[in-house]
């Protein structure tokens, strides 16, 4: 088997018994980039020299970080002009952590312009292209690594997530991310220039081939001990309602055929949903705190310009633009109010999920689509007045992305994303699996078992040399 098609869990052990020297297996890495990165352009930027002998529990773990995330002495551009040139006087905590376990950097992967849109496009660095199929989208914000990691050109790939931002790249290229429980880990350097980093939201995690990767990052991401020793499989929630987003039949279809095979393999389920969880008021609740606190990062002015320059995009997009506007108002009592829904929309998840429950979701209300052109593009503040197409019927960018992430980036909840099978067009087709906070590890396991009974085939260009 060629290295590139090893998962990182296998390469660390090759590495730990001494039939693979770091400096060649990242120089190795580093040849697959050269050969394979002109096609769908998900690394930017090349990263450390390959080292002869590095101490830790990685063993020198080639890896590759979002261009959003600091690492001192290399470029950080934030897909964006205005940073382009850009370097971090220190490293992000989380990667630290990645650093001192024994990993070691090989390069940077692409992102839209501050990481603000869900598909992976910049002037500095153009398309990152779908590695299952060139003309289709990665997603974003995090499609560099999603894609590099789907390709083989990474073992694991550190992204971000504020609005689905690892779970959409993931699903759309048939690849496992975790979206750690809010606060789990420190969220430091991963803000444009010196900028504080956001109260909510805003969360690094780990982009991998397998769980077990996953779990392999996860083990040395945070103040924890990865363990599954009291593991008991789960029951197993699932609901694919959109709560007043339409859902196309590929992603109902593929949910059907998925929770078919878990039945005939023994799994407990039940379509069901918190009876408490208003999906339409978690999006408000999720808009408005994610409006006030960027806005805050704005003048007041500049604030002002983006509401009345956004009211055409807020009535397209009633379910994200126009709570993010309602945000962008500045009123603490709103604010304030919002974070009080949060905390009732979280307890009602908590509730649901109970001892032992897991809750699967779609991550997108469609899949994975042909890259689109946004209508607008203002330093990176972009609008798609151009429709998709759901089951034939038009509907909205971005409250298509986002229907069923932005409720869970609500409440905080731990994400593994993890690929169902695919479409009709061959692409991708993931799910969201939340679990209960603190409980990362067991989620893992729970995704692994999961996956284990599906039909799942490789990435085509992760099977070429």
């Amino acid at each position: 088997m060629p290295l590139h098609q090893n998962s990182a869990a296998q390469v660390v052990t090759e590495l730990k018994a001494g039939r693979l020297i770091p400096h060649q297996l990242a120089q190795n890495q580093r040849d697959r980039i050269r050969r394979v990165n002109p096609k769908i352009n998900a690394i930017v930027a090349m990263g450390d020299t390959p080292r002869a002998d590095i101490p830790g529990a990685l063993f020198g773990l080639p890896i590759t970080l979002k261009d959003q995330i600091h690492y001192q002495g290399m470029r950080c551009t934030f897909g964006s002009e205005q940073h382009k040139n850009y370097y971090p006087r220190s490293t992000a905590p989380v990667v630290e952590r990645l650093l001192s376990a024994g990993a070691q950097v090989i390069g940077k992967t692409n992102l839209p312009p501050f990481a603000m849109d869900f598909q992976c496009s910049n002037p500095l660095f153009g398309t990152t292209n779908n590695p299952w199929n060139l003309d289709y989208t990665t997603g974003g914000s995090s499609g560099g690594g999603a894609a590099a990691v789907a390709a083989g050109l990474s073992f694991l790939d550190i992204g971000t997530d504020l609005s689905g931002s690892l779970r959409i790249p993931a699903s759309f290229c048939g690849v496992f991310s975790l979206l750690p429980t809010e606060n789990a880990l420190p969220n430091e350097g991963m803000m444009a220039g010196e900028a504080a980093p956001l109260k909510h939201f805003a969360r690094l995690g780990p982009i991998a081939r397998t769980p077990e990767d996953l779990d392999l990052a996860w083990a040395h991401m945070g103040d924890h001990c990865s363990s599954d020793e009291d593991f008991k499989m789960p029951d197993v929630f699932w609901s694919t309602d959109g709560a007043g987003v339409d859902v196309c039949t590929g992603i109902t279809n593929r949910f059907a055929t998925a929770t078919r095979a878990w039945k005939t393999a023994g799994f407990h389920l039940r379509q069901q949903q918190p009876d408490n969880f208003d999906f339409r008021r978690a999006r408000r609740a999720f808009g408005e705190i994610m409006g006030y606190e960027t806005g805050a990062l704005m003048p007041a002015p500049v604030r002002l310009l983006a509401r009345l320059s956004g009211r055409a995009s807020a009535r397209r997009s009633p379910e994200f633009i126009a709570n993010v506007m309602l945000g962008y108002r500045h009123s603490q009592k709103r604010y304030n109010a919002a974070c009080a829904e949060k905390r009732v929309l979280t307890a009602a998840v908590d509730a649901f999920l109970g001892g032992n429950g897991v809750w699967l979701l779609p991550v997108t209300a469609t899949s994975a689509f042909k890259h689109m052109a946004p209508t607008s593009d203002r330093n990176g503040v972009r609008d798609y007045a151009n429709p998709l197409y759901i089951n034939r019927q038009p509907a909205n960018y971005f409250d298509a992305m986002t229907a069923f992430v932005t409720p869970i980036s609500l409440t905080g909840h731990p994400v593994v994303t993890f690929p169902l099978g695919l479409d009709r067009n061959g692409l991708p087709i993931g799910g969201q699996l939340i679990g209960k906070k603190g409980r990362e590890t067991h989620l893992i396991h729970t995704a692994k078992l999961l996956h284990s009974a599906l039909d799942m085939g490789n990435c085509p260009m992760l099977m070429t040399k």
